[in-house]
């Protein structure tokens, strides 16, 4: 089924299932692994590559002030870790040559393979955004092609929160160009591919999974940055409190929003990462034979129902009354879950 729920035209490759998924990355990742005949759950693939994160941005670009509160982490070396934990080789290809990028891909699906892609939000058929909306770190799988104009997409449901379905959708050749040589910053695609060789892989075990979590551990506890990390928590409990009085009425409702959207919408799977960190810990609480995780995990749980009712209080910011009492309960949770995960990780340092 496509995004309006119609029957795509073209059939999918061989064992390439539209996987339910949380996140646009791990999800995909989950589709290319699951088709080699290595799968591997979507919460483990974000756990092995230390993909949970907190970040706190704020940014001027073209005279307008930009905010971003996430909860991904380790973007820059995601795919080396994860490829380190599975033995899997995973390489990012980027071209500025749009004719280059066709012709390798067209290469690719020729013998009916699938290939995980980055693309602008914007310019993908099956969103639908503003004209002048752009989003350029978007990933899914191209999973199918008829031979002349038209591809087979899978991705997942922007519509839905927490697992989205997944689903098939059809994009032409000039349409996935479009999207995949974007210009639009701060994320602009490059034509990226992902090339995967999966001849050493090796089922994550106890070493692997522990190695992660340190990761995990030390990425929050030991940020380079205050605004990373449980300290970014608290940095932004600070900053939310100065919003009022930094922005005028209309941008402040739409950065209050996008907490929402950040947070619980945006491919998170809801809570901001941290149910898929939960579901990951028990996973790996199965693998290392150390149930103290699965201890853990539901500390994590708890931590998303407390991100997620931040993000809850400002779903209808455009029209809410009482802003400033909102922020300042959210400021006051933003504290608690840093308190609270603050002792997560020291915990499991403990633990592992």
């Amino acid at each position: 089924m496509n995004a309006q729920g119609t029957i795509a035209a073209i059939e999918p490759f061989a064992n390439c299932p539209a996987l339910d998924g949380c996140h646009c990355v791990t999800s995909s990742l989950a589709r290319i692994f699951h088709h080699a005949g290595h799968p591997l759950s979507e919460e483990m693939l974000l756990g092995l590559g230390a993909g949970m994160g907190f970040i706190y941005w704020q940014m001027k670009m073209g005279g307008e002030i930009i905010l971003f509160v996430g909860g991904r982490g380790n973007v820059q070396n995601f795919y080396q870790d994860l490829g380190a934990r599975t033995g899997v080789r995973i390489s990012e290809v980027c071209t500025s040559s749009t004719k280059r990028a066709e012709s390798e891909l067209l290469h690719i699906l020729a013998e009916k393979k699938p290939v995980m892609l980055g693309g602008d939000m914007g310019f993908l058929p099956w969103f639908e955004f503003p004209l002048d909306y752009h989003f350029g770190g978007h990933t899914f799988v191209v999973c199918g092609y008829d031979g002349h104009d038209t591809m087979l997409a899978s991705d997942i449901d922007q519509h839905a929160s927490g697992v989205k379905p997944g689903i098939y959708v059809t994009i032409t050749r000039e349409q996935l160009s479009k999207a995949r040589n974007s210009p639009f910053k701060p994320f602009p695609p490059r034509n990226l591919r992902l090339d995967f060789d999966f001849s050493g892989f090796r089922a994550p075990g106890k070493e692997e999974v522990y190695a992660a979590i340190r990761q995990t551990i030390d990425a929050h506890l030991k940020p380079p940055i205050r605004n990373f990390g449980v300290s970014g928590m608290r940095h932004t409990a600070d900053r939310i409190l100065k919003w009022p009085s930094e922005f005028s009425d209309h941008d402040l409702r739409m950065n209050l929003f996008n907490l929402y959207i950040f947070i619980e919408i945006g491919g998170t799977g809801g809570g901001c990462f941290r149910s898929m960190y939960a579901r990951f810990l028990q996973q790996a609480a199965e693998i290392t034979a150390n149930p103290a995780l699965a201890d853990c995990a539901a500390t994590f749980q708890e931590s998303a129902q407390k991100f997620s009712s931040i993000a809850k209080m400002f779903k209808d910011a455009h029209k809410m009354r009482d802003i400033e009492s909102k922020i300042a309960a959210a400021s006051a949770t933003f504290r608690e879950i840093a308190d609270l995960e603050e002792t997560a990780y020291r915990s499991l340092q403990q633990k592992i």
